[in-house]
């Protein structure tokens, strides 16, 4: 019960540091349309704007897609570097209609790639994690009931390693299919909102920029708040038993 508790605890933690980052973006926001600020910012506009006319110029090409679906093959590979990297360059250089499916297709491959790496070689180091906790594969086996409930709270938590999951998953007994279907759903706030920053990149002081940003603190400490209410509920009934 305690490390139940001590969980609890540090998700609480998180979520609150999403809200206060939010609500930090929300003055930013307003003090962004200080005139004083307005004026400022007005004289760097136009070299933003001929930054972001060259790159959708030049780099909206095949070869930039071929290049962008690469690098979510190399991420199932190089775990290191983050997707929401590749999701804001996608935005920066193309519609974000276009960006958005371009990085649906790289997330289609990446969990793809990780699900049967899962299914072929184990769930990794991820799985090694989970054996020290009791009664933690009834949450993954895909056998129990709401195993896909937490696959889509796992694609939502924001910083929850991606090949990890889908290794872990790759482990179950799961249909392909639904865990794809589970995976793109919960992955698709997060997916839309990189796209959107990256889409006005080149604008960091319009509502456009930080408006996403907000909102994906917002959600994330809604989330973190709804996983450790799960836990605290879990835990009473370990104890009750």
């Amino acid at each position: 019960m305690n490390k139940n508790k001590s969980r609890s605890y540090r998700l609480n933690l998180l979520a609150f540091i999403c809200f206060t980052l939010a609500l930090v973006l929300i003055v930013l926001l307003r003090v962004f349309r200080n005139e004083d600020f307005v004026l400022w910012y007005n004289r760097y506009v136009d070299t933003l704007a001929s930054y972001e006319i060259w790159m959708q110029t030049y780099g909206a090409t095949w070869i930039s897609v071929v290049v962008i679906l690469f690098n979510y093959t190399l991420k199932a590979l190089v775990p290191w570097f983050p997707i929401v990297c590749i999701c804001v360059v996608s935005g920066v250089l193309f519609k974000w209609y276009w960006a958005i499916a371009i990085n649906l297709a790289g997330l289609a491959i990446l969990f793809t790639i990780k699900f049967f790496w899962g299914r072929r070689f184990g769930g990794g180091n991820a799985e090694k994690i989970l054996e020290k906790y009791d009664n933690a594969h009834h949450f993954i086996d895909s056998s129990k009931l709401g195993s896909g409930v937490v696959l889509f709270m796992l694609r939502l938590l924001p910083c929850m390693p991606v090949n990890s999951v889908s290794r872990l998953y790759g482990t179950t007994e799961i249909p392909y299919g639904r865990y794809m279907l589970i995976s793109v759903l919960g992955f698709t706030y997060k997916l839309f909102s990189y796209t959107i920053i990256g889409r006005n990149v080149f604008d960091p002081a319009s509502a456009s920029f930080i408006v996403p940003l907000i909102l994906l603190f917002i959600f994330s400490g809604i989330v973190l708040l709804s996983l450790s209410g799960a836990i605290g509920i879990f835990g009473k009934k370990e104890e009750s038993v």
